[in-house]
């Protein structure tokens, strides 16, 4: 009869299953494409983090005993949150790579200066090309189940890095690499585009060269953007095949850090 009737710290305990998968699934959220979105309100990603918290917590491996007041709770709170920021940058470069695309075809168009607001991205605009862009990325992301393999992919991360293992050196090697794939992919995406419109802007200089008279602003600038237009409508039919490459390229780039996280 002397104790009393609500053990804080037993709550505590058995609130740690539930709360450092929290904090890994919410940096996650904030970062992995779509979720982040502006549309997506904060409410919607903690509601939704806690949703997926709940659901994975008894499949996922047992969670070591820190007190979540202590140092060592505080350093382990951080450290999922440096993993889902992580992960989710990761899963984001897919997307980062057909913004590349996009800049870069807008600037060889000649239309770098139709802008989009885009706060989400972290800039104040984005091109209209990579709007273009990203509306098919959206379908082609839920016609693969996209969400889905965010999902599973979160969870592979428990299995490969556990509460409590630390950040891990070849992991972080591993994501600053792939940051060289999204630029050599984004070359390779825009290598059929940017020949096409340079080869346009070569042949109108050598027409300004042999006619200078020639008002080549007003000519060349209109065919230009046409020029563009044509080669977008003829690559789009191939956008899903490289989007598709592009995803299996990124996921086992994923398990590579996850394994590699996972021997150490």
């Amino acid at each position: 009869m002397s104790e009393p009737v609500l053990h804080a710290s037993q709550y505590l305990t058995s609130l740690q299953v539930y709360w450092w998968p929290f904090c890994r699934i919410v940096a996650l959220l904030s970062m992995a494409p779509l979720f982040n979105h502006k549309t997506v309100s904060v409410r919607v990603r903690i509601l939704l983090a806690l949703a997926l918290s709940i659901a994975l917590g008894a499949a996922l491996p047992d969670m070591p005993q820190i007190d979540p007041l202590s140092l060592k709770g505080l350093m382990t709170a951080l450290e999922q949150i440096a993993f889902g920021v992580l992960l989710g940058l990761t899963l984001q470069l897919v997307f980062t790579i057909f913004m590349v695309v996009g800049e870069v075809v807008s600037t060889q168009m000649g239309m770098s200066m139709a802008r989009y607001n885009d706060p989400v991205n972290g800039v104040s605009s984005s091109s209209i090309i990579y709007q273009l862009y990203f509306i098919l990325l959206v379908l082609l992301f839920f016609a693969i189940d996209g969400h889905l393999v965010t999902i599973s992919v979160l969870y592979q991360s428990f299995l490969f890095w556990p509460v409590g293992s630390g950040l891990h050196y070849l992991g972080a090697q591993s994501f600053v690499q792939a940051f060289a794939w999204v630029l050599a992919a984004s070359v390779l995406v825009t290598l059929p585009v940017v020949f096409c419109l340079t080869l346009v802007q070569f042949c109108f200089g050598l027409l300004n060269r042999i006619s200078p008279a020639m008002n080549l602003f007003s000519l060349g600038f209109p065919i230009s953007i046409l020029m563009g237009l044509l080669c977008i409508y003829l690559t789009l039919p191939n956008l899903p095949d490289s989007y598709l490459h592009l995803t299996r390229e990124l996921l086992n780039g994923i398990g590579v850090i996850l394994r590699e996280g996972g021997d150490v």
